[in-house]
């Protein structure tokens, strides 16, 4: 971790906003996670690393980290919002179980030229995607 941190002081000084340490320590928790996760999740990983950091704190920082670029907001097909940080992660997609709820990333080479074609066969100039696809995973079928 290094670059996130200038990353997102710079952001925040755009934003005329600081660099508080709850702010840091909600940033570690984000880059030290290597999987999905909620906001209620990351209230009790803080928590689990000695932080009593407010849920509405944690919100508005993950709204902050979005808006920065360095995490990204998914709907999985729960009620909840799901969050990863991209920052030194490769572009992938998500397969998610409409059953149990897995999700799957993946990476595909012959999708991402796919979508390169359609946008420009309609001369559309792409700035990022989300491929999401919904079903059961091999466990549900």
């Amino acid at each position: 971790m290094g670059n996130e941190y200038e990353m997102f002081k710079q952001f925040l000084l755009k934003q005329n906003l600081k660099f508080t340490p709850q702010r840091k320590s909600i940033l570690d928790a984000v880059f030290a996670t290597h999987h999905h996760f909620d906001a209620d999740q990351m209230v009790l990983i803080l928590k689990e690393r000695g932080n009593e950091i407010s849920r509405a704190s944690v919100y508005r920082t993950l709204d902050l980290l979005i808006k920065s670029g360095l995490v990204n907001a998914l709907e999985l097909g729960n009620s909840k919002k799901t969050y990863e940080h991209v920052v030194g992660h490769k572009h992938h997609d998500h397969l998610i179980c409409v059953e149990c709820g897995r999700t799957i990333e993946f990476d595909d080479s012959f999708i991402e030229m796919l979508q390169e074609k359609v946008c420009d066969r309609l001369k559309f100039l792409a700035e990022h995607h989300s491929l999401r696809i919904f079903g059961k995973c091999e466990r549900c079928r």
